[in-house]
């Protein structure tokens, strides 16, 4: 069995040869295993579709070059993948074709095109969207896999809450920093050398217009979406990377920042003085649960099908929980949630619903022709106040346990495989 170590040193000897151009491979280098992943194989067809998406997704130039530089860890993401998507197999944990087609559906809309004009976008580029599907398919499915797991061994104490809480006490009038991360792990410290290279690479392509967001999208190890870690202070983050932030000027990156876990690439959005805010009125994070309401349907149907969701919510920790609980036990049930509005910008029907409610408590129905609505309140950020409330800082907390409980969980799932890289 090949080592984790010894496997990514190959790479680079290897994958720049493969995959030097992006000439369509002949039919049968195609079907040539690159990785053995458990039961399961990376054809080099799926090493060249997910280069081309991460070439593509980053803006990146496609030259040998960029393809040398990323490859090993483009290689790795594909290992990792099949490792979540095997998890998730294993506990039975699905997700549905429409949940991708609704997350492709975002994408588009995040990008300012036209329904259904991400798919030709692709195939301009040479890429399947099959590609972008298995992706997508295991970032959704870890997710779950990280909840259903680890949400039960998740405890925040109060004595935590009172030290955070004394901690942004202690900062407010001091500077605070709205930052985006691209974080790196070195799981193996003989591998600190190759993570490193890479981080120092990545910092290159940014300094040569690459985007910050599209690179933690698709190399970041962090949950945050495009890296967003949104504002820190002092306490809340390593001291190195505080320190390293309270040099930088507004939209500038941090050089390769070495902390236990691993590598850091922080960037400076903004920076605020604590408990200084323009903003004059509260932030509230709202969840909507849509249900159907099926022609011919009693008003029992009805209370039943709603009493479940009740059932779902009473029984979750948090609204991240909600999510999988809801799929497991109301399959007619749609949600989504709208994580920052403002108190002015929240319909007054739902409004009357809503500001009343405690932290994760159901709203009253809201019926609207065939679609039945509830809502819940997942947070509040009132910027008069300065501070978070303790079910915020709460959330922050157990978001923390959970990223580093979740990356261990990779870590241990690649050291318990067997992997073999073939090219």
């Amino acid at each position: 069995m090949m080592t984790i170590r010894s496997q990514f040193l190959l790479v680079l000897r290897g994958l720049a040869i493969l995959l030097v151009c992006s000439a369509p491979l002949a039919a049968q280098e195609t079907e040539r295993v690159a990785a053995v992943v458990n039961d399961d194989i990376i054809t080099l067809h799926d090493l060249e579709q997910r280069m081309r998406l991460a070439l593509a997704s980053s803006n990146l130039p496609d030259t040998l070059e960029s393809r040398t530089r990323i490859g090993p860890q483009v290689l790795r993401g594909l290992v990792d993948d099949r490792l979540k998507t095997q998890e998730a197999k294993r506990l039975k944990i699905t997700v549905a074709p429409a949940e991708i087609a609704n997350s492709i559906n975002n994408i588009e809309r995040q990008n300012r095109m036209p329904p259904g004009a991400f798919e030709p976008f692709l195939q301009s580029k040479g890429i399947e969207l099959e590609t972008l599907r298995q992706q997508i398919n295991a970032e959704m499915s870890w997710v779950r896999v990280v909840r259903h797991e680890l949400i039960p061994d998740l405890h925040v104490g109060e004595a935590e809450i009172d030290a955070r809480l004394a901690t942004l006490k202690a900062n407010l009038g001091k500077p605070e920093y709205l930052v985006a991360e691209i974080f790196l792990s070195v799981d193996d410290p003989r591998r600190d050398t190759e993570v490193r290279t890479l981080a120092e690479r990545l910092i290159e392509q940014m300094r040569q217009g690459a985007p910050f967001p599209a690179l933690a999208r698709q190399f970041s190890q962090t949950g945050a979406a495009g890296g967003d870690l949104g504002w820190v202070s002092q306490g809340s983050l390593d001291d190195e990377l505080t320190d390293a932030l309270a040099k930088l000027d507004k939209g500038n990156i941090t050089p390769p920042i070495r902390t236990v876990d691993g590598y850091h690439i922080m960037l400076l959005r903004d920076k605020r003085i604590a408990g200084q805010s323009e903003e004059t009125e509260p932030f509230y994070d709202i969840m909507t649960i849509q249900l159907p309401i099926l022609p011919g349907s009693t008003p029992a149907e009805r209370d039943a099908q709603l009493q479940q969701v009740r059932d779902v919510i009473a029984s979750g920790k948090s609204c991240d929980d909600y999510e999988q609980r809801l799929k497991q036990n109301v399959a007619t049930a749609e949600y989504n949630r709208n994580a920052k509005v403002r108190r002015s910008e929240i319909p007054p029907a739902i409004a009357a619903l809503v500001l009343d409610l405690k932290q994760g408590q159901l709203s009253q129905p809201m019926d609207d022709g065939n679609v039945r609505r509830l809502f819940t309140v997942c947070g509040r950020i009132d910027p008069k106040g300065g501070l978070p409330s303790r079910d915020e800082i709460r959330t922050r907390l157990e978001d923390d346990q959970m990223d580093i409980m979740a990356r261990r969980y990779l870590r241990d799932l690649r050291r318990a495989a067997f992997v073999e890289i073939r090219v």
